[in-house]
């Protein structure tokens, strides 16, 4: 891993200061997107949150020399948030998808029955309030 690392390192710094700032604005856009996932709570890979901060301290770090080195790092440069969500939106419905699937399976293994898709509907809602109250009494 430390070698994955190291070669990560090496092609950052020798990555343009444009580059540089457009890989840091494109994982700071999925880093958005993730953090609104992780709130929605159709997140299945928590994990990736701390590793895109990670590299977006990497990226800083390699800009931080350039700029002590006396290369112009003030340059503007829109990350796409657009594509960030849109692509965190599909993967929160393959989520919400495979969740209702196995809502289905365990109400026709339970009652024998074919699932009530008003039933399941209804629990999912349950389950959005009851996070959200949490999430209320937690601040």
């Amino acid at each position: 891993m430390a070698k994955k690392q190291l070669s990560e390192m090496e092609t950052l710094r020798s990555s343009t200061v444009i580059d540089l700032i457009q890989i840091s604005e494109n994982k700071r856009a999925e880093l958005f997107a993730l953090k609104f996932q992780a709130a929605v709570g159709s997140l299945e890979q928590t994990h990736r949150i701390s590793n895109l901060k990670k590299e977006i301290a990497r990226v800083e770090l390699v800009l931080s020399e350039k700029r002590r080195a006396g290369e112009n790092t003030n340059i503007n440069v829109k990350g796409d948030y657009y594509q960030a969500v849109e692509n965190a939106e599909q993967s929160g419905k393959k989520v919400r998808q495979k969740q209702r699937e196995q809502m289905e399976k365990l109400q026709a293994e339970q009652f024998g029955a074919t699932p009530d898709m008003d039933a399941i509907e209804a629990a999912m809602a349950n389950a959005d309030v009851d996070t959200n109250k949490e999430e209320g009494t937690k601040e």
